[in-house]
């Protein structure tokens, strides 16, 4: 099972539990030692952060990409009622026609 990495709690790999027998010891040996110095300054980093009083810890939507976050999404525009004027059974749309073929054919 895959468990979260615990930077405040690191696990330090020990040259002495490897195999006498393993091939390639001085290779393991020195990925052992890369491994431990990189757990102490991830460690260290991770430790200054969460002592900081400004420190907040991050939430999950913060590592989503901009377009999924909510104060990135597009507002919907609100359905509006249709005028008077834009239904074409009405009084006032049939007056604005007439004006406007009148308005057209005497020019």
């Amino acid at each position: 099972m895959n468990q979260p990495i615990n930077f405040l709690d690191p696990i330090f790999y020990d040259v002495a539990d490897i195999h006498p027998e393993a091939p390639n010891k001085p290779l393991l040996e020195e990925l052992f030692e890369c491994m431990n110095e990189q757990n102490e300054r991830l460690w260290m980093f991770f430790t200054d952060m969460c002592e900081d009083p400004e420190w907040k810890p991050m939430r999950a939507s913060m590592i989503k990409p901009r377009q999924h976050r909510k104060k990135f999404k597009k507002k919907k525009a609100k359905a509006q009622k249709p005028r008077a004027i834009d239904d074409v059974d009405s009084e006032e749309f049939m007056e604005g026609y007439k004006a406007f073929m009148k308005d057209e054919f005497s020019s």
